[in-house]
């Protein structure tokens, strides 16, 4: 009885496992155009486009005027002649700005609207970016992982043959035991890349904005992306802060200082004019005409645009900063094109098809007699290195253009935004 409740626990165990395997989703395949098409609707960027509807449509609405002023007086009077009664009196006045208030609040408007867009600009970049990579890393993963399939497949298989040798006495025990760390050291690796290729799946779910870690699979070919002449880079290089994060931090500066002008422009000099029509406790009844003029004698809004220009110096420093950061990055996506370049071809002209031929003769010495299986092992291994290498350095070659061709993209964008009155 005993014997048979031991063997029934295997059972349940894989077919508990089955099942699990069975419910999980099969991955959805998704192509690299695809995963940078839902970039734009990830949380974040999707969020930064509607603040810019939002504030586009409250901004059509500003008016340049203030919000008249009703007053109601009501009262009692007494006379000794004319006895007593109701007084009432009722005015409207409409304060005037002469200070160029209407005109620098629409500028402030303007300039906010133009930072929510430049800011929108920027999370899409950011986001796309990130994208790119990635799907690239997913595809560099998943190709290890077929890679490193291939060799375990391979390794048992060598494994197998150095045991049969063994068993006819044309091999030691030494190199049945090589064989079997080799088959081993393959299943392993296969486990670490399964690994990444699992986080790989995560972090493209996370940044295209599933709200659940939906699997995905890198479908389709690496992209492929056009690029201008070499002759045009350093052009491009030199128009590195018109890249969104930097007009992003200008923006927000203008944007500062554009609201410093509207809060002085608001303490200026205010015009009142007004009517009022009034009814005395006797029946007499009449009208005034009222005029006020508020002149900026003692405050001049400097607690407000302290602060506010403060804020733009500091923004103004913050934006040099992400110029000279843009300028770096830019200069390295395009180096990055070139020397991504050079890694394939070193690999793919190469590394590859020396590694492909090294252990094509070591197997072929190996069945002769004439090596050992820890030559083998070396060779292989140096093979499915070399194999797995040349994915992740053709992903990195595709990002590399993919993030030049994103950032002169953007750099497009802003030529025809400031071309665009």
């Amino acid at each position: 009885m005993r014997s048979r409740r031991v063997s029934t626990v295997p059972r349940m165990v894989v077919a508990l496992t089955a099942l699990l395997l069975a419910a999980s989703p099969a991955p959805t395949p998704m192509s690299f155009a695809e995963a940078l098409a839902l970039a734009e609707r990830a949380p974040l960027p999707a969020a930064a486009a509607r603040a810019v509807v939002s504030q586009r449509t409250e901004a059509s609405r500003v008016s340049s005027l203030s919000n008249p002023q009703l007053v109601v007086e009501p009262g009692w009077r007494r006379s000794a002649t004319a006895g007593s009664g109701l007084d009432l009196r009722v005015g409207v006045a409409q304060p005037f700005h002469l200070s160029g208030l209407g005109t620098a609040r629409k500028e402030a408007v303007r300039l906010e609207t133009r930072t929510l867009s430049e800011e929108a600009r920027s999370a899409l970049l950011a986001r796309r970016l990130t994208v790119a990579e990635a799907w690239l890393s997913l595809w560099a993963a998943e190709q290890a992982r077929s890679r490193a399939a291939e060799e375990v497949r391979l390794a048992d298989e060598f494994h197998e043959r150095v045991e049969s040798a063994a068993a006819l006495g044309a091999a030691t025990k030494l190199d049945v035991a090589e064989a079997a760390t080799y088959a081993a050291d393959a299943r392993l690796t296969e486990l670490d890349v399964q690994g990444v290729a699992v986080a790989r799946r995560a972090e493209l779910s996370q940044q295209v904005g599933a709200r659940q870690a939906v699997p995905v699979t890198a479908a389709g070919p690496l992209p492929e992306v056009a690029l201008p002449p070499e002759s045009r880079w350093p052009a491009l290089q030199e128009r590195a802060a018109d890249l969104p994060e930097v007009t992003f931090r200008m923006s927000l500066a203008r944007a500062e200082r554009a609201r410093a002008d509207e809060a002085k422009a608001a303490k200026g000099f205010q015009l009142q004019l007004g009517a009022a029509a009034l009814r005395e406790y006797d029946g007499a009844v009449g009208a005034v005409a009222t005029v006020g003029l508020t002149p900026p004698v003692f405050d001049h809004a400097e607690r407000e645009r302290g602060t506010l220009l403060a804020n733009a110096a500091r923004l103004e420093g913050e934006g040099l900063e992400a110029a000279a950061a843009a300028a770096s990055a830019l200069a390295l996506a395009l180096h990055e094109v070139e020397h991504s370049h050079e890694v394939v071809e070193v690999l793919r002209g190469t590394l590859l098809p020396g590694a492909e031929e090294a252990a094509r003769l070591g197997e072929l010495l190996f069945r002769a007699g004439d090596t050992t299986v820890l030559e083998v092992v070396r060779l292989r291994r140096a093979l499915t290195h070399a194999r797995i290498r040349l994915g992740h350095a053709l992903a990195e070659e595709a990002l590399a253009r993919v993030r030049a061709r994103l950032l002169i993209d953007a750099l497009a964008a802003s030529a025809t935004k400031e071309a665009t009155p």
